[in-house]
């Protein structure tokens, strides 16, 4: 088991819900994307439908949360379909709720390509960029640096091999899906 599927663990506590725990980081709260990945998780795990994947996920974060204190992850089936199923996650600590997650799954249809893209020729290899400080089990490289907010481009990799389970990826981008480790 890789570091990141360590960290993304969570323990079922009753109907529906989860407990996970957190490392502790430099500046004293849990890092945001962790939140995210163990809300996802838990959400996928009441997904009872063969073959539905996570096809769209929002999250607000509420509260800082605490990394010496679980994080109780209720999830709301609000619905199971034949092709969707949509889930509300609370991440919660004992000052209250400290982030609301919704997510879809959908299952796999026929459809276009709706998001097409064409990679930069001006990248730099990962090797030849700085290596920057992203958190547990991640590998990070900054290729560019701009002076715009929010427009770096950043090799990331994780440092162990994931498991095969497509769930467990989709958890792992979740985890990367907050910049600010």
């Amino acid at each position: 088991m890789s570091d990141i599927e360590k960290i993304l663990e969570l323990e079922p506590h009753g109907a529906d819900a989860f407990v996970g725990e957190s490392p502790s980081y430099e500046w004293g709260r849990i890092y945001g994307g962790l939140v995210i990945a163990q809300s996802l998780r838990a959400a996928m795990r009441t997904v009872d439908v063969e073959g539905h994947k996570v096809h769209s996920l929002h999250a607000y974060f509420i509260l800082g949360g605490d990394p010496n204190e679980p994080v109780r992850y209720e999830v709301d089936r609000l619905r199971n379909g034949r092709s969707f199923s949509t889930r509300r996650v609370v991440a919660r600590q004992s000052g209250g709720a400290i982030l609301n997650l919704s997510c879809s799954f959908q299952r796999d249809e026929e459809g276009p390509d709706v998001s097409t893209s064409t990679f930069p020729s001006d990248v730099r290899p990962p090797e030849d960029s700085k290596r920057i400080e992203w958190g547990i089990g991640v590998d990070a490289r900054l290729e560019h640096e701009s002076t715009q907010p929010a427009r770096h481009r950043i090799w990331i990799k994780f440092t162990g091999p994931l498991a095969e389970e497509e769930d467990d990826h989709f958890a792992a981008l979740a985890y990367l899906s907050d910049s600010n480790p």
